[in-house]
């Protein structure tokens, strides 16, 4: 949907500092003195012409709001971001929130053999589940667990995820890492996607295996599914869904 007129104009006269702005009006007032007086030369200055000069000008003004209008409607259309599942590609690092020990194991075995790191994110009533995935792994580099205090609180889920990919280990970027917002509370996890949008942060989770016949969980984990990011401009990129 194209921006209405109201709109473009708003933007089109929006500057983000004042000082620029001012400049760039006192040179637009020079430069525009110079081309009615350049008109007025060449065209005389009666009325009627001073009336053309005029509806040019709007007419001109008019032109460069709608070709501003189309350009920011295309703009608009290439940053728009659009969903879809993919099997997630191997990881050196790894983010869990960490409940039942299940999806974990399954997120962890997922991404070996590449999978170097993993930061466990959980709360006292899942620390010990925590610390045995610690020893289980011993193979990998985990760190302490990370206890969050009030796992209602989405923020402080938000703030221990920044902080980890605050503090990669030297060498790594924010793509060798994914985040995995399976377990734990709702709080916890629209923590860790808002502390992963934006950039190259990727997010998966580890669905549950249904009964066909109960249609209830089994207690088992299929594999990792991963939240794909996608621009207009990557629509026409083949996408493997899961």
């Amino acid at each position: 949907m194209r921006p209405n007129f109201s709109d473009v104009a708003k933007i089109f006269f929006s500057p983000e500092t004042l000082f620029p702005f001012l400049i760039g009006t006192i040179f637009l007032s020079v430069l525009s003195n110079a081309v009615t007086q350049i008109l007025f030369s060449w065209l005389g200055t009666s009325v009627k012409v001073s009336i053309g000069i005029a509806l040019g000008a709007v007419c001109i003004f008019a032109l460069s709001v709608w070709l501003f209008g189309i350009g920011l409607s295309r703009l608009r259309q290439k940053t728009e971001v659009k969903l879809d599942k993919v099997s997630p590609a191997k990881r050196r690092g790894l983010i869990l929130l960490v409940s039942r020990p299940e999806p974990c194991r399954k997120a962890i075995n997922y991404h070996i053999p590449l999978l170097e790191c993993v930061w466990l994110i959980c709360s006292q009533e899942t620390l010990t589940v925590a610390q045995n995935l610690q020893q289980e792994f011993a193979q990998l580099k985990i760190p302490a667990p990370i206890v969050v205090n009030d796992i209602y609180d989405p923020l402080d889920f938000y703030k221990c995820v920044k902080k980890i990919y605050k503090n990669l280990p030297d060498s790594w970027n924010i793509a060798d890492v994914i985040a995995d917002y399976t377990g734990m509370t709702a709080h916890g996890s629209v923590g860790m996607v808002l502390a992963s949008l934006g950039g190259q942060y990727s997010l998966q989770y580890t669905p549950a295996e249904i009964d066909k016949t109960t249609q209830k969980p089994t207690g088992r984990s299929l594999s990792p599914i991963e939240i794909a990011l996608y621009t207009a401009q990557d629509a026409s990129t083949t996408i493997r869904n899961s």
